[in-house]
């Protein structure tokens, strides 16, 4: 019967993995925007390169259900300058100077706590994670350690908190001006997960060993194989054309 039901189950469809131009057009198109523009984009960007559950870095919807995930907060965050940590309270043009910056998740959805990934500056001034995490810092400097990451005050002072559903609305937004619809994309089916997807799916088609994407993305097992998703034409590039190239091999019967 169990059988039954889940074979008429409607099969679930995953959000679009997303190409990094896309998340590229965030952090230039909002690089002189308002401050909490300012401040939605960066965190799209360190959600974008740390392979981030939206959960990870917003708040929770549902303020009477408690949830295991730990948002970040600004004591989970350490910019470093060639090995060495910086002052969190140092002006923006110090902070900026980061050559790699950590994140450090107390508690996660899958019950590992405590766990610190690190990033490398990347060398591109207009998109990088430690420049970007120096940007969403300076935002909580003078602030108190618990402050949530992605916190940020206007010219009044008055405290603004990014929420998921303005990460959502700036993603669907770039996906549109980035013109995926062109790409055979679905808008409908762009989330906030698709940073989580498209980061992994970029590190596969850069070569990057299973291992390091599962470890930047917390995959414990074979889960992360299905953020790779096997639509994305880069991905299977050439294959046919390494497939036919002439190949004959022995069948070996071992008695």
């Amino acid at each position: 019967m169990y059988k039954h039901y889940k074979d008429n189950d409607v099969a679930p469809k995953a959000q679009h993995a997303i190409p990094n131009t896309t998340v590229r057009w965030v952090a230039d198109h909002f690089r002189d925007a308002n401050v909490r523009d300012q401040t939605t984009a960066a965190l799209i960007v360190v959600a974008y390169f740390f392979l981030l559950r939206v959960g990870e870095y917003t708040p929770t919807r549902n303020k009477k259900r408690k949830k295991r995930t730990i948002a970040l907060r600004k004591c989970d965050i350490t910019l470093l300058r060639n090995g060495r940590p910086l002052d969190k309270e140092a002006p923006l043009s110090v902070l900026l100077t980061a050559t790699g910056c950590t994140i450090c998740l107390e508690n996660q959805k899958n019950g590992v706590k405590n766990l610190t990934l690190y990033h490398d500056a990347s060398g591109d001034n207009s998109f990088c994670p430690a420049r970007s995490m120096a940007y969403l810092m300076h935002q909580l400097r003078g602030r108190p350690a618990d402050t949530p990451l992605g916190t940020c005050y206007d010219e009044a002072g008055q405290e603004h908190r990014t929420l998921s559903s303005q990460v959502l609305a700036m993603i669907r937004l770039a996906a549109a001006q980035d013109n995926l619809h062109s790409a055979g994309y679905d808008l409908s089916r762009i989330g906030t997960h698709s940073l989580r997807s498209g980061g992994a799916v970029r590190l596969k088609h850069a070569g990057e060993d299973d291992g390091i994407i599962k470890k930047l993305g917390r995959w414990s097992g074979e889960t992360y194989a299905k953020y790779i998703q096997p639509h994305i034409g880069p991905l299977t590039g050439g294959c046919a054309a390494r497939m036919a190239e002439p190949l004959r091999f022995y069948n070996v019967h071992v008695r």
